[in-house]
């Protein structure tokens, strides 16, 4: 989540500081988080986000912790957006299962598409239902193996008239339905799920849309995420991530490989700069501060280009910022995330559960 200009979480502190005072975790845990900023094209918007935590049995296989993420967000112009997140994982970890249900009246920001973007941006209101849902067996070792569906309608709720969406030749600009099937393998020797100090993290996978799964428009997809995470000092964790998502065919403009959001190159607004191809390279410094409370700071680059074999010659972009890290499952390593980043032309607040990566 993205709070451009106010967020106001400082009761989340007190929370995470008095529900960690020397107590150790329960099984079962629940977190609130209030939401509160502003945007001129949402006015105030508050709201509250509920962060549950299952940690795994200690008496059998050792298991990673299974969560779930609730938001509900309301603006004073009658915009709204809920969200829900599961992660689950069975006993030894020998299956992950995920998935995310959206419903949306949000706002968003079309600057253009490639070279084709500007400085400046329209507004577009989309009317969105979405899920998405994914299953991974683990086959040896730390490798797992799995698919998944996704399948999203949109209506376009409100478009800038004169704006370059609303004459229809932008791919998606009209709403509709866009349906993908997903395989994907995964390579993870992290330590733990959140606050990981040491290990890696390598998923590759591929995606086809088309008509015969229910959407609108025929596109692959091709991504690739590395992560990799160093323990220096004994306090400092050193964190990196290189990501490459790549398409062909007709893709929506909304589902197009992007820059820009609280997961990748934070600084910009969600999407900031989008294309057919993306790749970024992001470099954290993790370290505890006082208590509950630790500190981070990143720096991120990376591009977009119409394909894979422009993405050399295409403009770097650069942002960077700091944050803290409010822990509010000691046991399991759960956090809440406050940024400020910084970019040309951009800045803002992020505010969200984990790590960014």
């Amino acid at each position: 989540m993205h709070l451009r200009t106010l967020p106001l979480i400082a009761a989340v502190a007190a929370f995470g500081a008095s529900a960690l005072s020397g107590q150790a975790a329960p099984r079962r845990r629940v977190f609130p988080v209030p939401i509160l900023g502003y945007a001129p094209e949402t006015s105030l918007l508050f709201g509250v986000g509920l962060v549950g935590v299952v940690s795994a049995d200690t008496s059998g296989p050792a298991t990673r912790p299974s969560t779930a993420l609730l938001t509900a967000i309301y603006t004073l112009k009658r915009q709204y957006q809920v969200e829900l997140t599961l992660d689950r994982w069975t006993a030894g970890d020998s299956w992950h299962a995920a998935a995310d249900v959206v419903v949306e009246r949000y706002p968003s920001l079309f600057h253009g598409i490639g070279v084709g973007a500007t400085d400046t941006s329209e507004v577009y209101t989309p009317r969105r239902y979405s899920l998405t849902a994914s299953a991974q067996r683990r086959v040896s070792g730390r490798v797992f193996a799995g698919a998944g569906y996704s399948i999203q309608h949109s209506r376009m709720a409100g478009i800038e008239p004169g704006g370059r969406l609303s004459a229809g030749s932008v791919p998606g600009s009209r709403g509709g339905t866009e349906a993908m099937l997903t395989v994907d393998g995964v390579w993870d020797t992290r330590d733990v799920l959140y606050r990981t100090q040491r290990g890696g993290y390598l998923r590759v996978g591929y995606g086809v849309a088309g008509h015969a799964l229910g959407g609108d428009h025929t596109y692959r997809r091709y991504t690739a995420d590395a992560r990799a995470y160093r323990n220096v000092g004994g306090a400092v964790v050193i964190a990196g991530q290189a990501i490459l998502d790549a398409t062909d065919g007709t893709v929506p403009f909304y589902l197009l490989p992007h820059l820009g959001g609280s997961g990748i190159l934070r600084g910009f607004t969600q999407p900031r700069f989008i294309d057919g191809a993306m790749s970024a390279a992001q470099l954290e410094a993790r370290a505890p501060l006082k208590g509950v409370v630790s500190w981070v700071v990143f720096v991120g680059a990376g591009a977009v280009a119409p394909s894979v074999r422009g993405l050399a010659d295409a403009q770097l972009r650069a942002a960077g910022g700091g944050g803290i890290r409010l822990l509010l499952d000691k046991k399991e390593g759960l956090q809440l995330r406050l940024d400020y980043a910084v970019a040309k032309g951009g800045g803002g607040f992020y505010v969200a559960a984990g790590d960014a990566f």
